[in-house]
């Protein structure tokens, strides 16, 4: 779903003639963990900074993100983020306050109904003085194709002094004193799907990962957590119809941490953007056995503290554990085939997902052929597949159209289910035996999960099980 992002600001290139001749903005790295392809890229835009403000506006980004690297669930997973900041100036500071709104907890503030922002940032949107929304979403697209087309969670910081902010599809906030904590509160929404726990309306009523109309503790969807840390099913006084999994969350109130159910939200979505197995070695290898081993080896992204576990098979039987490499002697190959595995599992104690065993497992399989395996000088051959499968699942949330992918290394039994939350099958996508290459479907949404809310897609390649959370909206 992150490749679909990326791939939005260009369709909204194509559709805008003006972005021909968009201006390419400067990129500070705020701080760079791997590649762009293997990390969650964090992009913050600047609004309502003047070209003399862009240091404010570093200061402004990197307090913000040391604030949102010191708290549950960032600080354990920031070696799976990169960040950086699109420095766009604007021709005045601050953001608009047309004022139009009737609440009055923000105020006083300056009526000023035109402030010449870059991206239209503006107080009183839908009539709530507070809830600040970047407007103009042509020019976000077009900043970011031009500028960092690689992006996965956009933040727009704007320069007011103001309380404000909103989610969507950009995380925005000022720098009001309480802006980390606002920003932090947006991401939730932004970056991982999650409701408001305050009662914001019945026009944001929706199922959501922390809202439901479930109200047994049996059934609701965080049932795995109840009764644990302060979750339980608590309904909210203006619609007691709907329920929230926490008194004191940080959806709900600033200057709190995230609930459990939250910060598993969090984690899921981080394990759906990042493959914490990055490489391995050797890809191949032809050799001479003799007396030298053979050294299998992993690169991780590991979280901190660490919670990932590394499982050797050798045949399916286990022979080693918690190792990035293993060395394996001539008396390991007592035939002439002997397939090795490494599973790699992210234990996570954030994590209580019914599907945590099957999302945060990643499989690396060695296929060593050896010509005879009583001569100690003997031909061998190495062949590796790393069975994560470059699975792609798009767009996420989705609505009108879904599509998956998947990259067989090899001839493969498969299998794609659709399955709700309680493991009850919905459709039945793909079971057949495929050649290797990649494979590509495309599907209308409703066709695939004939109502909204969170579904699990489930793919199946042999042995291994590989499982994404989908969410169907309107």
């Amino acid at each position: 779903d992150s490749i679909m992002k990326r791939i939005l600001p260009v369709f909204l290139l194509i559709l805008n003639s003006t972005a021909l001749s968009a201006q390419t903005f400067p990129v500070d790295t705020l701080f760079k963990n791997g590649k762009l392809q293997e990390r969650i890229n964090l992009v913050f835009l600047s609004d309502g900074y003047k070209a003399d403000e862009m240091t404010k506006y570093i200061t402004d980004v990197n307090a913000l993100l040391n604030n949102l690297f010191s708290q549950v669930p960032f600080t354990h997973y920031k070696n799976y983020f990169n960040a950086f900041a699109v420095k766009v100036p604007s021709n005045e500071s601050g953001a608009r306050h047309p004022q139009t709104s009737s609440d009055s907890d923000c105020l006083p503030v300056p009526q000023r109904t035109v402030v010449d922002n870059y991206f239209g940032s503006t107080f009183d949107s839908f009539n709530i003085h507070r809830l600040l929304v970047p407007n103009n979403s042509v020019a976000i697209a077009n900043v970011l194709a031009n500028s960092f087309p690689l992006y996965d969670q956009v933040f727009v910081l704007v320069n007011s002094p103001y309380y404000g902010g909103s989610g969507g599809p950009n995380a925005t906030s000022s720098t009001h004193t309480s802006a980390h904590e606002v920003s932090i509160h947006e991401i939730g929404h932004s970056f991982a799907g999650l409701a408001d726990e305050y009662w914001a309306g019945a026009s944001y009523a929706a199922e959501k990962p922390n809202l439901t109309q479930q109200s047994s503790p049996t059934l609701v969807k965080w049932a795995n957590w109840v009764g644990t840390s302060g979750v339980g099913v608590y309904p909210h006084n203006e619609a007691p119809t709907w329920y929230r999994p926490h008194q004191n969350c940080k959806m709900r109130i600033l200057n709190v941490p995230f609930c459990s159910v939250c910060n598993e939200t969090f984690i899921e979505r981080i394990h759906t953007l990042v493959n914490p197995l990055v490489s391995y070695t050797p890809a191949t290898l032809s050799m001479e056995l003799g007396d030298q081993p053979i050294v299998l080896s992993l690169s991780l992204i590991k979280p901190e503290p660490n919670t990932m576990s590394v499982t050797w098979k050798r045949n399916e039987t286990t022979f080693d554990t918690n190792k990035e490499s293993v060395s394996l002697s001539p008396a390991s190959f007592t035939t002439n085939v002997t397939k090795i595995k490494a599973i790699v599992t992210d234990n996570t104690a954030l994590s209580r997902s019914a599907t945590h065993s099957v999302n945060h497992v990643y499989v690396v399989e060695w296929t060593i052929t050896t010509d005879n395996p009583s001569d100690p000088i003997t031909s061998v051959e190495v062949r590796s597949a790393k069975s994560e499968y470059r699975i792609q699942v798009y767009p996420n949330p989705t609505n009108l159209d879904f599509s998956f992918s998947y990259l067989l290394p090899k001839s493969s039994k498969v299998s794609v289910t659709v399955s709700d939350l309680s493991g009850r099958k919905v459709r039945s996508l793909v079971s057949q035996r495929q050649e290797a290459g990649e494979h590509i479907y495309q599907y209308k949404a409703n066709d695939v999960f004939k109502s909204v809310g969170e579904f699990i897609v489930t793919f199946s390649f042999d042995d291994i099980i590989i499982s994404r959370k989908v969410i169907h909206q309107n």
